[in-house]
């Protein structure tokens, strides 16, 4: 298993096709599929249900998806580190920044646009990763800041509140439910989920509060991958529940968008850096820059 291995599968689990994978990365379908099968072959199990309508990973792939992120993350630090040394006669300065998956999405591009006019030379290097990963990167000082989701652990970080936003309920427009008005938990009985799952700090949270809603969770799929939960909805194969923000971006006239009738029902996301260390001029810099948005923000509303 090398660089290139993971960079053929992390494609393949992103679009489902070898063939628009092969495309991508400038490779034969038969290059593409071998490759699959020597990892498979390699780590003893399988990577992809296929079916007529694409490749499904299994729940292997998806965590081996959750490792090669961190994996490939590594691979880019080093080219990175090269990078900067050569930037230091430049005086251009690099933060290490990683996020739980979606964030920048909501964030949006005028953001990132946004501060670097303001900061030409500060390069933001963004990564998304689940919230483990993140701090355990985070433990190890490779690491600037961290944009994540309750629960924190406040005793190593500090943390500036950001944004909230509420899950929903993704189906195929005929599914029983889709002409509802709100989805109450109980609603949801016997009835297949998919949504992101155990790798997320979040999810035992939201497990819990479905449990006191009444409702016994029927777990069909998790993956992190909010485009392929809405796929798998409107496929009529299961309900996703996702961000709100998320599931307008995602979803198509094949879909109904539900919302909770808890409308507490929200992950609230933070700006983070560790307790123990003072912010670098950079760091405080985004840091000044995020809270000056988030005011903006609220000023707005």
């Amino acid at each position: 298993m090398n660089e290139r291995n993971l960079l053929c599968f992390m494609k393949v689990y992103q679009l489902g096709n070898i063939h628009r994978a092969a495309e991508e990365l400038y490779l034969s379908a038969q290059a593409v599929s071998k490759t699959i099968s020597r990892l498979e072959e390699e780590l003893g199990e399988p990577l992809f249900v296929r079916t007529k309508d694409g490749l499904f990973p299994t729940r292997f792939a998806d965590k081996l998806k959750e490792r090669a992120n961190v994996i490939l993350y590594q691979f880019d630090q080093i080219r990175q580190d090269s990078k900067e040394q050569s930037e230091k006669d430049d005086n251009v300065v690099v933060l290490r920044i990683a996020s739980s998956f979606g964030v920048l999405r909501y964030l949006t591009l005028d953001f990132i646009q946004g501060f670097y006019e303001k900061y030409p030379n500060i390069h933001l290097n963004f990564v998304e990763y689940p919230e483990y990963p993140i701090y355990e990167m985070m433990n190890k000082g490779q690491l600037d800041l961290a944009f994540l989701s309750e629960p924190i652990d406040a005793n190593l970080l500090q943390v500036l509140f950001c944004f909230s936003h509420k899950f929903c309920v993704v189906m195929n427009k005929n599914h029983p439910l889709a002409n509802k008005k709100a989805i109450e938990y109980k609603d949801l009985n016997d009835v297949p989920v998919a949504l992101k799952g155990h790798e997320y700090s979040f999810f035992p949270v939201n497990v819990s509060r479905f449990a006191k809603g009444g409702l016994k969770l029927k777990l069909e799929m998790e993956i992190s991958d909010e485009a392929l939960l809405v796929e798998a909805a409107k496929k009529n194969w299961c309900v996703a529940i996702i961000a709100d923000y998320l599931a307008k971006e995602y979803a198509d006239e094949a879909t109904t968008v539900v919302p909770f009738a808890d409308e507490t029902f929200v992950r609230n996301i933070f700006l983070a850096w560790r307790r123990d260390s003072k912010p670098s001029d950079s760091a405080q810099c985004f840091i000044q820059y995020v809270e000056d948005w988030v005011q903006h923000r609220t000023l707005e509303a």
